[in-house]
């Protein structure tokens, strides 16, 4: 079977959805090499991607946003309407005009259940094309079961073709070792002890409590607060958060880190904070388990699911109650250590390699399903 990965968003740093769609066509040739694959990508990506699996790289006109949308829905179907037999679009939409058999990846619902904590372009865009995606994909994939409870509830015609695959990850997450700790925190001029918060600066991630529940703790204990990740749509509230903040001088942005020091990063912290308003999956946590960091999440959407069995989870509420919770933690040495070796088992059963098994088992379903 021939199959086309859609890559076409692809291109600078990588986020969330960027990562797992790069980490799924990394992982595929090697989870069934009776299979043949092909990634759909823009030029600049194709420029400078390491990749293995060879590239169908789409015009030079699709060079951003707005024309990678527009040659998506009009002219991918033909292009590869005799090269593949079978399309995934791995990032929420498919092209309007495919007919063959194809997979869809949903992270989320955010653009059409919490609009609010989304950028109004992605709002328009995804409430035009992602329920006809939807509707019209041989199978859909989402990352959790809180994912697949919403798209039950809004689409509950697509439920017997709705599969859940948790996401993975990279190998390379695992305890740094002293020297690398300490060459990452010069590099990134790392405080002694700290907070850590992985992920783009955005509102669903609830940073303004964040910061305020650090503020209340760092009254009574040492620690500072490390937040990496871009800044992204509506990070003027956070960016106000850190300026009223008492204890700003003890807040340090990062910025984007790169992949290869993330471990040394995660392994540098005492403790990562995910508290955000929704997740489908979730990463960070998962990354930061690998590493040995012990974690502690929101209750909201795949949060306790995927990262609650071995974190600490506490629930959204006033800042206060997570500053109490951290403040706990960070003074019980046991349970630090207790959430630490939970964590590493944890994060042992989730990889991009069993995710791409799980995913060529779904492309020979769609495949068989539509014949």
């Amino acid at each position: 079977m021939r199959v086309a990965v859609d890559g076409l968003l692809l291109g600078g740093p990588h986020s969330g959805v960027e990562h797992a769609v790069e980490s799924l066509a990394e992982a595929l040739p090697a989870a069934a090499p009776q299979h043949s694959y092909f990634l759909v990508c823009q030029r600049r990506y194709a420029n400078s991607c390491q990749m293995t699996m060879p590239l169908l790289v789409a015009p030079a006109w699709v060079c951003c946003r707005a024309t990678r949308i527009a040659y998506t829905q009009t002219l991918l179907a033909e292009t590869l309407r005799t090269r593949c037999d079978l399309l995934h679009g791995p990032a929420y939409v498919l092209p309007w005009n495919w007919r063959g058999p194809s997979l869809l990846t949903v992270y989320d619902l955010i653009a059409l259940e919490f609009p609010q904590y989304c950028r109004r372009t992605n709002v328009w865009h995804y409430a035009r094309l992602l329920p006809a995606s939807v509707r019209r994909a041989s199978r859909v994939i989402v990352p959790s079961e809180a994912v697949a409870r919403q798209v039950r509830k809004r689409f509950p015609e697509v439920a017997e073709r709705l599969r859940v695959v948790p996401l993975g990850i990279a190998s390379h997450l695992a305890p740094a070792s002293h020297r690398e700790v300490a060459h990452v925190r010069e590099q990134l001029g790392l405080p002694a002890r700290f907070i850590l918060h992985v992920g783009n600066l955005e509102p669903k991630k609830n940073l303004p409590a964040v910061i305020a529940a650090f503020d209340e703790l760092a009254d009574e204990l040492p620690h500072h607060l490390v937040l990496a990740g871009r800044p992204a749509w509506g990070f003027g509230a956070i960016e106000r958060a850190v300026t009223r903040a008492r204890h700003a001088d003890r807040i340090h942005q990062l910025g984007y880190v790169a992949g290869e020091d993330l471990p040394a990063l995660y392994t540098a912290a005492e403790v990562l904070v995910l508290w955000s308003r929704f997740e489908g999956m979730g990463l960070p946590p998962l990354e930061a388990m690998a590493c040995g960091t012990p974690t502690v999440v929101s209750d909201a959407g795949a949060l306790p699911e995927i990262a609650g069995p071995a974190s600490l989870v506490v629930p959204l509420g006033p800042p206060a109650q997570l500053a109490e919770a951290l403040k706990e933690l960070l003074t019980n040495p046991g349970r630090l250590a207790e959430l630490s070796e939970r964590g590493r088992q944890h994060a042992g059963r989730f990889s991009w390699q069993e995710h791409a098994r799980q995913v060529v088992a779904l492309y020979e379903e769609a495949a068989s399903a539509t014949t």
